[in-house]
């Protein structure tokens, strides 16, 4: 450094820690006081926003689109998906419309609560949304099961649904081509279930399609707007906790065959703020015990960990209140400040306690030890401050403005560390200082040690070759380094709502992940959907249109001929008889009996299996009667009845309601539906939905390129992740260049000779180069939180090396032993307490700080690495070059 800066800088610190020194109880007091208020202030102003959205620059295309949807459709913003599974439809359905109910009553905490196809309209009207080939399956199978089914009708009981299949037996053994089996198995199933004590629902809606379900065909969604209470750390916590309430109270449990899930922008953002903050506030617990470790071990002396850990807490709260004041919030990247501030202040604190405990071992007073550290490696603290907030502030003119915020907190926060530990440090060592019968000299290293300290010296030239092929090797790798650009692979992946939303997406019929067109009418929307229904990416297209069936003539004639065949009766089942126990195992015993013949004159026929299955299995149920007392034996039958014909009653009423379908036009569209799809300013919505599974990157792309090649301002999750990955990349070469440019101009005007510049640079390239091939061969890529690593490097590891550079020219060994040298040590025990503080992130659930933590670890020791085994090989060679000048 220049010996101006050098006088200047050391002259004003070494007054300033003269002051601290001499009013040292007074200023602890005073700053005592006012930390806590500070860290009042920070409680109540210092808020959390999880929206990743929120993390880039308003200015960019796909935020103005996306902003304008939200607008135009807000329902859609802060959504909170309720997806509800049951073992059969019909559970599915009474489910989802009590649970729907019960939250509509709860309008203090749900702003719009929307169950598709769960009002009058579309349980009228639903025959009309199939196809004719379906409508007309449905008939057909109706028509079959019609003689057999009328008889049930009347009479919902085991006995009446026993002689319904005593009826379809008889019917069978006189020829007639009836294939028994499904309700045969299922049958089987309920009885089987009534044995072990099991709850089993029969899917009656299931019986009358006659094919096998799907698990679509057995889930509902319900679509909520929460109301969300920014003045609670979690906003969407009253309304979450809320709808599991109704949902237990409703007892809609797995024990009851129903599985109720909460995902959506809501809830990944609750649980991804729950994991981000569990991780972060177990991360900065963790680094303070870690770096109290290695401080004890570096400093040798509780009082010195005792000050440096004060300070750093001290520094801490006010870096809190800075960001609460400058910002107002932490956003999911911005909340690892707190980590990085402890890793990084420590270090300023470990170069001053050691260079003042040296001070104090070679019998300096505790005042002139002091003011002679300020004196030594203030210079260098102040530009390492300098340079280390120069690669946050690399960030601040990006459009990301996600790590913008951390820039410009943490950057800050350096400037803060400073002060910090060139004011309080000081006045608690005066308070508490060391004792120089209290401290020892250690000997210099022998033997293998001494060898491995002086092997920079001895074996320079090697040094330098190793490093230079092992960088250019590594540097192959570096067009490999990829970005991860969806924001699902950094939340918690054992979270109910990423597994539940994962789920969704790897289904197109119901994937979360669309892309929505604004049309200014509705025949632009319409011309859009069939444009973008004939791309290969793409699934569907919906409109409002695609709500106004088609083929309506032909459907209704097909329904008027199931009224036909299913007659006015199957509404009629208000009278319905009541049996005793003994009736109906008499129904049972029948059955049985002519089961067990059908099963002997007809071996070779279709249902033959499954009817030995149900004989065998109905023959241990009445065995097993046959033990019960009589009101066990009640029990067990009204169970079975429950399992068996539960859902019945609701299926004929719903199929009986269906059969009132008329002809609908875009008039007779329920008005909620048409608020989903047409916004008040009459802007039209065009929905598309991706063929493939869009959590593989590839296919997302596909899915964005095509549907942008009709439609550019289509906007939706698969857009804005794309395309703020695109601004991510670019914001990141921005800051690196920027901070490379900045910190390298800066070492030029205060490094002397100019070739120091190089001394510490190269090897911090090294080192990010390392770190960028580290990352391809681990299979780490770069993603929205962990992006920040290289240009940090570059402003934290350049510390290190302006502190060995500075003690070569200042005050070098007379050995030329750097690695001997106090000052190596603070470097080695500074990126020790450095990675414990990172490598405690990578334990974070939150993927996306686990990364941020795994690849600053590995980037901190490959600088360690690079500075006390490369730059030592460098300033050898440095200093031969200017003996042999």
């Amino acid at each position: 450094m220049t010996n101006n800066f050098i006088e200047n800088i050391g002259r004003v610190l070494a007054a300033w820690v003269h002051l601290t020194h001499r009013y040292a109880l007074s200023l602890v007091l005073l700053v005592s006081v006012a930390t806590g208020g500070l860290l009042y202030y920070t409680a109540n102003h210092l808020g959390i926003n999880t929206d990743t959205a929120e993390m880039l620059s308003e200015t960019l295309p796909f935020r103005r689109n996306y902003k304008a949807f939200k607008t135009a459709f807000p329902q859609y913003d802060d959504a909170l998906l309720i997806v509800i599974d049951a073992e059969t439809p019909e559970l599915a359905q009474d489910a989802s419309a009590a649970l729907a109910a019960q939250l509509e009553s709860r309008s203090d905490l749900f702003h719009l609560v929307y169950l598709p196809g769960g009002d009058t309209f579309f349980q009228k009207n639903g025959l009309m949304y199939l196809s004719l080939a379906e409508l007309q399956d449905l008939a057909d199978n109706l028509a079959q099961i019609q003689p057999f089914l009328g008889r049930l009708t009347k009479d919902q009981t085991l006995r009446g649904l026993f002689s319904m299949l005593t009826a379809g037996l008889d019917a069978a053994m006189e020829g007639e081509d009836l294939d028994l089996t499904p309700v045969f198995d299922r049958t089987q199933l309920a009885i089987e279930a009534s044995i072990e004590q099991r709850q089993y629902n029969l899917s009656w809606q299931e019986l009358m399609l006659g094919t096998d379900l799907t698990p679509d065909d057995r889930r509902r969604f319900i679509l909520t707007k929460p109301q969300l209470d920014y003045s609670k750390p979690f906003p969407a916590e009253a309304a979450m906790k809320q709808a599991r309430r109704l949902a237990e109270n409703l007892h809609l449990t797995a024990d009851n065959g129903v599985k109720v899930r909460l995902t959506g922008d809501a809830a990944l953002e609750y649980e991804e703020l729950l994991s981000v903050t569990r991780g972060a506030g177990i991360a900065g617990i963790l680094a303070l015990i870690m770096v109290g470790i290695v401080l004890f071990l570096g400093l040798g002396s509780p009082r010195l960990v005792l000050s440096t850990l004060i300070t750093l807490i001290m520094g801490l709260i006010w870096t809190a209140a800075f960001a609460a004041a400058a910002v107002g919030h932490l956003n999911l990247i911005s909340v690892a400040f707190a980590v990085l501030y402890i890793g990084l202040s420590v270090d300023y604190a470990i170069h001053f306690c050691l260079r003042y405990k040296e001070l104090i071992q070679q019998g300096f007073a505790h005042a002139t030890s002091l003011e002679q550290t300020a004196r030594d490696i203030g210079s260098s603290l102040v530009l390492c401050s300098l340079t280390t907030a120069i690669g946050f502030y690399a960030f601040i003119p990006t459009v990301f403005e996600g790590v913008a915020e951390l820039g410009l907190i943490s950057g800050t926060g350096m400037f803060i560390s400073l002060i910090a530990n060139l004011t309080v440090l000081p006045a608690l060592l005066s308070l508490i200082p060391l004792a120089p019968d209290t401290l020892s000299v250690k000997p210099r290293r022998k033997g293998v040690a001494a060898k491995l300290l002086s092997m920079p010296n001895r074996n320079g030239r090697f040094i330098r070759m190793a490093a230079l092929v092992t960088g250019l090797g590594a540097s192959l790798l570096l067009p490999q380094v990829t970005f991860d650009n969806n924001p699902m692979n950094l939340r918690n992946p054992d979270s109910e709502s990423v597994v539940t939303f994962k789920e969704l997406l790897a289904q197109s019929k119901n994937s979360p992940w669309t892309l929505n067109v604004l049309a200014v009418s509705s025949a632009a929307a319409t011309s859009f959907a069939h444009r973008l229904s004939e791309l290969e990416p793409v699934d569907m297209s919906l409109t409002l249109e695609k709500f106004v069936p088609t083929d309506q003539e032909e459907k209704l004639a097909i329904i008027e001929e199931i009224e036909l065949i299913v007659g006015p009766e199957i509404a009629e089942n208000n009278n319905q008889p009541s049996l005793n126990a003994e009736e109906q195992i008499g129904s049972l015993r029948d059955f049985s009996a002519t089961l067990g013949h059908y099963i002997t004159t007809m071996p070779a026929a279709p249902s033959s299996q499954a009817a030995s299955r149900l004989h065998d299995t109905l023959s241990r149920f009445l065995s097993e009667l046959s033990s019960q007392d009589p009101a066990m034996r009640a029990q067990t039958l009204g169970n079975l009845q429950t399992s068996l014909l539960g859902s019945l009653p609701a299926r004929l009423g719903a199929l009986a309601t269906s059969l009132e379908a008329e002809e609908v036009t875009r008039k007779d569209l329920p008005k909620d539906l048409i608020e989903h799809w047409v916004s008040k300013d009459d802007l039209y919505r065009v929905t598309v939905f991706p063929r493939e599974n869009l959590n593989d990157d590839a296919a997302m792309r596909r899915f964005v390129a095509a549907v942008r090649s009709v439609a550019p301002d289509a906007i939706g999750f698969p857009v804005i992740y794309l395309e703020a990955g695109d601004a991510v990349v670019k914001a990141f070469k921005q800051a690196f260049l920027m901070a490379l440019v900045a910190v390298t101009v800066l070492l030029l005007i205060l490094l002397r000779p100019k070739s120091d510049t190089l001394l510490v640079l190269l090897p911090l390239l090294l080192a990010g180069i390392l770190t960028g091939a580290a990352s391809v061969v681990l299979k780490i890529p770069f993603n929205f939180a962990n992006v920040i690593a290289l240009p940090l490097l570059l402003g934290i590891g350049v510390d290190s090396g302006i502190h060995m550079v500075h003690r070569m020219r200042a005050a070098p060994p007379a050995d030329g032993q750097v690695l001997e040298t106090s000052t190596a040590r603070a470097v080695l025990y500074s990126s020790l307490t450095t990675i414990c503080s990172f490598g405690n992130l990578a334990m974070s659930p939150h993927r996306g700080m686990a990364s941020m933590g795994i690849l600053l670890t590995m980037g901190i020791a490959f600088t360690l690495l690079c500075t006390l085994v490369v730059l030592p090989a460098l300033m050898v060679n440095g200093k031969q070059s200017q003996v042999d000048g």
